[in-house]
């Protein structure tokens, strides 16, 4: 059984984009805002309802697009802005939006216009994204990192673009593939 109703999931969009301080996280606004979507066939049909404009619930709805890791820490408001989780949306690739999203979490300033300079000019050296990632890590999220040859990168890279994934995605399910065959021979 869903946790929405269509009244709850109103209620829920209502009171938090009719005041400056919301009373929920911004996973909770964006997954009432998707389940009324659901409801209502479309996200214009939702600003309608809510009196909202389709572009704010388009951006309510991006954190809902971005990885676990990161969407935990606007669950828990440690980061709890719309123009944050925007701008990690446009970032597109996921090990760059969580080493961002750990800088930002764990950066001095709040100010959202630090922050937006910080994802726009988050070029990172694979160096600086691997130490920023394991020392700010989010519970519960487990990163390794592979140290690969010129050659063996080039054939991973390729066979992902053959399958048209993400290379990451792809080394996931490689590893995936060799621990379920390493525990079934010890069986």
């Amino acid at each position: 059984m869903s946790r929405w109703n269509e009244e709850k999931a109103l209620a829920t969009v209502l009171s938090n984009t009719r005041r400056k301080k919301r009373p929920d996280d911004l996973v909770t606004i964006a997954e009432a805002m998707k389940y009324l979507e659901g409801l209502y066939g479309s996200q214009k049909a939702v600003a309608r309802k809510a009196d909202l404009s389709a572009e704010m619930i388009r951006q309510f709805l991006t954190v809902l697009e971005l990885p676990r890791s990161v969407r935990a820490l606007f669950k828990n408001r440690q980061i709890d802005s719309v123009d944050i989780a925007k701008e990690l949306a446009a970032l597109g690739d996921k090990m760059k939006q969580e080493s961002t999203v750990n800088t930002i979490a764990n950066s001095k300033s709040k100010d959202v216009r630090d922050i937006k300079r910080l994802i726009k000019t988050g070029n990172y050296t694979a160096k600086d994204a691997k130490r920023t990632v394991s020392e700010a890590k989010p519970k519960g999220l487990n990163i390794f990192l592979l140290d690969l040859d010129d050659d063996t990168l080039k054939k991973l890279e390729k066979e992902a673009r053959t399958r048209k994934i993400k290379p990451a995605d792809l080394v996931r399910e490689i590893v995936i593939k060799w621990i379920k065959k390493k525990t079934a021979t010890k069986n």
